[in-house]
């Protein structure tokens, strides 16, 4: 890979160099550890008793409405 030109007082256009192309396996990553932290805490949410989710400002119904919701999807 050769090094990027880049010309000053001119400003930088995201997308004509590789270099300021986000790396695909980078963006992939970062959906997946996404979507996994999103899943653990929906299943997290899914184990606490009813008091712990009424600190949260939270009800077992909408707990278990936004499980089904995800896990049917």
């Amino acid at each position: 890979m050769g090094t990027t030109f880049v010309e000053p007082n001119r400003p930088v256009i995201r997308g004509l160099t590789y270099a300021s192309q986000p790396d695909f396996l980078s963006q992939f990553a970062g959906w997946v550890e996404s979507a996994l932290m999103k899943r653990r805490t929906r299943l997290q949410l899914g184990k606490l008793s009813d008091e712990g989710l009424k600190d949260l400002a939270l009800t077992r119904d909408h707990v278990e409405a936004d499980l089904d919701r995800y896990l049917s999807a």
